[in-house]
């Protein structure tokens, strides 16, 4: 490197600091109250929240975490996370455990009790990042704008308002702690902190290598090696666990049509997604809880604008965090944490999933934070950002009040997803209109024809309504695409005998 060049890097580190406004060097009075009041007033409508979607599948209606006592617990790590075949296997059983427990304390019949865990777990999650950035040297200041940043993206609501995404607030909970353990040079406590993170949810694993973007100074080598070798023990117990229960390695198309597509297609088609994530941050007009085949389209080449958004997103980040020492910390947080569901590295169980930003955006949220700092208005401007976001959150929470607004939601703010008008579908068939469920059956099938639970279930509507020829044709396309389908094989040979079937309704 030339000295010409050197010196202007050094003067680029050193002007950094002083380009903040003075009082964003001093501590905030009265912080933490601050940063609970940004977080649980918008947030305090999930308490209204009942069971919806995921939710019902994987703790309602999931007789393994329905337990009546403590020796119970230990079957819930020694299974995976889905209660039926799903393909793609996961194994967290902290956050199942935990469920397992607030069921049985009286969350079966209280939604609420769930819902006020998630509230906790949050407003923890924005202390603690509070903290780190604290600890890391982090002018006071623009530690109290990230956090509040944080606190207030209306995004967040697909982690914390539904139940199941009380494990991302889980493994952010953790893996922050953990990294500031770790600062603290107290590695054994960094690393059962770890491990809390990686088995309530997977992606926690990347908190291992958050430090890579706030450098220890001067560690001790005890205090750097023995966390290593001690993060790659937990993620390598992590994986074989994965492996053991994993009953397929597939990835159903219409929940990540990336895995059918070769690596080229896929890495454009996440960069491009990257920009709906960061879009839906800033501007969380449209949110939505389902993301599958076909509401994101594929990028299939570079002839598609959409390919040149997203690289040129990558570069645009890679450029100012190589030559801008001051927004290096956040683009490198960003990236770390997005790094295991980023559809990058390896195709994961879905295209895009809002709950999946949530440890991630604490990078944007250091990176707002750094720019607003500059500004001379930085306060009525977060003013401004608070009772917007506060409001567009107020608002969102209540998507998930039950279940007949959440899939009407879903539909409106998802049309192109054949899962989206599948679950709307089934809802209608709880409720008994299956004329209506037939109809949007007909649209899931529409958008992905090869949908074979949507085909069983409009049989099974039809079966209901005595619509005979047509539920025997619509349990043989559901066949079709899944020949060990038992119950629309049962039900198929049952018409065909001549036998007249009243097929249970399904829920979701």
């Amino acid at each position: 490197m030339s000295r010409a060049r050197r010196l202007r890097r050094q003067n680029l580190q050193v002007a950094a600091p002083q380009a903040l406004p003075v009082e964003n060097s001093e501590p905030v009075r009265h912080a933490p109250l601050w940063l609970a009041a940004a977080f649980l007033l918008p947030n305090l409508g999930a308490l209204a929240c009942g069971f919806v979607f995921d939710d019902r599948i994987v703790l309602v209606e999931n007789n393994a975490l329905h337990v009546h006592s403590l020796a119970q617990l230990a079957h819930i790590w020694k299974s995976g996370y889905w209660p039926d075949n799903r393909g793609l296997e996961l194994y967290r059983p902290v956050a199942q455990t935990v469920w397992a427990l607030l069921w049985a304390a009286g969350g079966s019949s209280h939604a609420a009790i769930f819902h006020a865990l998630g509230l906790a777990l949050g407003l923890a999650v924005v202390l603690l990042l509070y903290r780190l950035l604290l600890r890391v040297k982090t002018p006071p200041g623009v530690a109290f704008l990230a956090a509040a940043l944080f606190a207030l993206f209306p995004i967040h609501t697909d982690a914390t308002t539904s139940v199941v995404g009380s494990a991302e607030l889980m493994a952010a909970a953790f893996g922050l702690a953990a990294v500031i353990l770790y600062y603290r040079g107290r590695p054994v406590g960094a690393l059962a902190l770890f491990a809390l993170a990686v088995f309530s949810k997977e992606s926690a694993a990347a908190f291992a290598a958050l430090p890579l973007a706030f450098p220890h100074k001067r560690p001790r080598l005890r205090d750097s090696w023995l966390p290593a070798i001690g993060a790659a023990a937990v993620i390598g117990i992590a994986l074989i666990a994965h492996n053991i229960l994993s009953r397929s390695s597939q990835i159903p198309p219409i929940d990540n049509p990336t895995s059918l597509v070769d690596a080229g297609k896929r890495w454009i088609t996440a960069l491009w997604v990257q920009c709906l994530y960061l879009y839906k941050a800033l501007v969380p007009v449209h949110l939505s809880a389902d993301y599958s085949y076909k509401q994101i389209r594929l990028v299939m080449g570079l002839g598609d604008w959409r390919a040149w958004a997203g690289l040129g997103l990558a570069a645009a980040a890679i450029y100012a965090a190589w030559k801008r020492p001051a927004y290096r910390a956040p683009l490198l947080a960003y990236a770390i944490l997005f790094a295991p569901t980023a559809n990058l590295v390896f195709p994961i169980g879905t295209i895009m999933g809002e709950r999946l930003m949530y440890a991630p955006s604490l990078g944007l949220a250091l990176l707002l934070a750094v720019l607003l700092a500059r500004s001379r208005f930085w306060k009525p401007v977060l003013i401004a950002v608070g009772l917007i976001f506060g409001a567009r959150t107020a608002v969102r929470n209540l998507d998930w009040l039950n279940a007949p607004r959440f899939y009407n939601k879903l539909v409106e703010t998802s049309p192109d997803s054949a899962k989206a008008h599948y679950s709307i579908g089934v809802e209608y068939a709880a409720d008994g209109d299956d004329n209506r469920a037939i109809g949007e059956y007909d649209r899931a099938v529409a958008i992905f024809p090869a949908y074979a639970e949507a085909y069983r279930n409009r049989g099974n509507a039809l079966a209901r309504l005595g619509r005979r020829a047509e539920a025997i044709a619509s349990y043989q396309q559901a066949l079709r695409f899944d020949p060990g389908d038992f119950a629309a094989n049962s039900n198929l040979q049952e018409l065909q005998a001549g036998h007249t079937i009243y097929p249970p309704r399904a829920k979701m």
